[in-house]
């Protein structure tokens, strides 16, 4: 008698067969023991796989489009560029998987534990996440565009630059979160908790935060246009540059908050008095912060000149650029902006993403020149005459050949 489907699937796992690119399509496997199963490439759409235990799994490329998973068990499973396209996976066991590049649009995790998953680049546009564990996972750069997030438990988790508009996170715990430099616009996040969260330079236009807390929060440099912020808990929160835009808010909380630029808590204001005067941080800042390169967009082949006094903020991409700054002038390369090919020459430049100009002079006698940490820089540069001022934070990546001035009569000496 020919044994069921389960079973031979089962020794073959067992004798550590390599299974890729099975086609399993719409098998019934369920509480199939498949633990460290080789099944990369694999196809199991429409699978049944409730309560499998694919722990340590590889399906690396696997398709597992419309598959039903609940309760399935895949801690530490390899899925990278897996599509998951509408997967069931209620109260599944996702901690420590590999999901980078993986696509989850439409997938069901609600109650999932998905603790120190990694889903950097994943897709999961309208996915379901609803009571999820998250706690320290990547999510660095995800599109999770209208996703439900609603009352997830996620300290510390990394959402950087990563794209949650219209996304509903109400009641959520978020505490220590990363969000530097992602678009929260229109997000519903009623009383979350983003303690201590940082959303620098994101895009939190229409978002609403009523009755969030936000204490201690970092909101320096970020857009809110059109925020709701009404019962919200600021107290501590860094406002530097906080930028309302046009559409002012009303009921704003009277919370102190640490309005100095380097979020020293020198400095304590309230966001009302923020708005209050021409002089105000919020008036100053869209006088003089101008963003050329939004989250996601490519400008190319472009020359540009910025006068004294401007910040200029890249979010986005620029190729084989010519920019020209003043003296005081600052360029800001945010999280998630990059330069690619660029040239550019004079003012300050502050390196929090990419900057590559492997092949020329990229940067031309700047006055200053920061790279923070997690910012990448391989260029070569040539000193200001009265020499440039470098600072370099730990975990920065760099390849910097630097050239001294050019002295009138005299070639340029090159350094390391």
């Amino acid at each position: 008698m020919a044994l069921p489907m389960v079973e031979v699937l089962e020794q073959r796992v067992g004798r550590g067969e390599d299974l890729s690119r099975l086609d399993l399509r719409r098998c019934n496997l369920a509480g199939a023991q498949l633990s460290g199963a080789k099944l990369a490439r694999a196809e199991l759409d429409g699978a049944n796989l409730e309560g499998a235990d694919l722990s340590g799994a590889d399906l690396r490329g696997a398709s597992l489009r419309e598959v039903f998973a609940p309760r399935a068990r895949l801690g530490q499973a390899q899925l990278r560029k897996a599509d998951l396209d509408g997967a069931r996976l209620m109260g599944a066991a996702l901690d420590r998987a590999e999901l980078s590049l993986a696509n989850l649009g439409g997938a069901n995790l609600e109650d999932a534990n998905l603790e120190d998953a990694n889903l950097k680049d994943a897709q999961l546009g309208g996915a379901n996440l609803t009571g999820a564990r998250l706690h320290r996972a990547n999510l660095c750069r995800a599109d999770m565009e209208s996703a439900c997030l609603a009352r997830i438990v996620a300290h510390e988790v990394d959402l950087r630059g990563a794209n949650l508009r219209g996304v509903h996170m109400d009641r959520a715990e978020l505490r220590a979160a990363s969000f530097q430099g992602s678009v929260l616009e229109g997000v519903f996040a009623f009383q979350a908790n983003l303690e201590q969260a940082s959303l620098r330079g994101a895009l939190l236009s229409q978002a609403d935060l009523r009755h969030a807390k936000l204490t201690q929060a970092d909101l320096r440099d970020t857009r809110c246009e059109g925020i709701r912020l009404a019962g919200a808990d600021v107290r501590g929160a860094r406002i530097h540059g906080l930028d309302f835009g046009q559409q002012l808010p009303t009921r704003l909380p009277l919370d102190l908050c640490d309005s100095s630029s380097t979020g020293d808590g020198s400095e304590q204001r309230s966001l009302p008095e923020l708005l209050e005067g021409s002089n105000g941080l919020n008036a100053a800042h869209a006088r003089d912060t101008r963003r050329i390169v939004g989250p996601g967009d490519v400008l190319k082949n472009a020359e540009l000149f910025f006068g004294g006094g401007a910040e200029i903020q890249v979010d986005g991409r620029l190729l084989s650029c010519e920019i020209k700054l003043a003296g005081d002038a600052t360029l800001v390369i945010t999280e998630t902006g990059s330069l690619e090919g660029c040239r550019v020459s004079g003012g300050r430049i502050h390196v929090r993403g990419r900057f590559i100009a492997p092949a020329s002079i990229g940067l031309y006698r700047p006055t200053e020149l920061r790279v923070f940490e997690n910012g990448m820089l391989a260029t070569e540069l040539e000193q200001h005459q009265s020499q440039t001022r470098f600072g370099f934070a730990p975990g920065c990546r760099l390849r910097l050949y630097i050239k001294t001035p050019a002295i009138e009569g005299q070639g340029a000496d090159d350094a390391d």
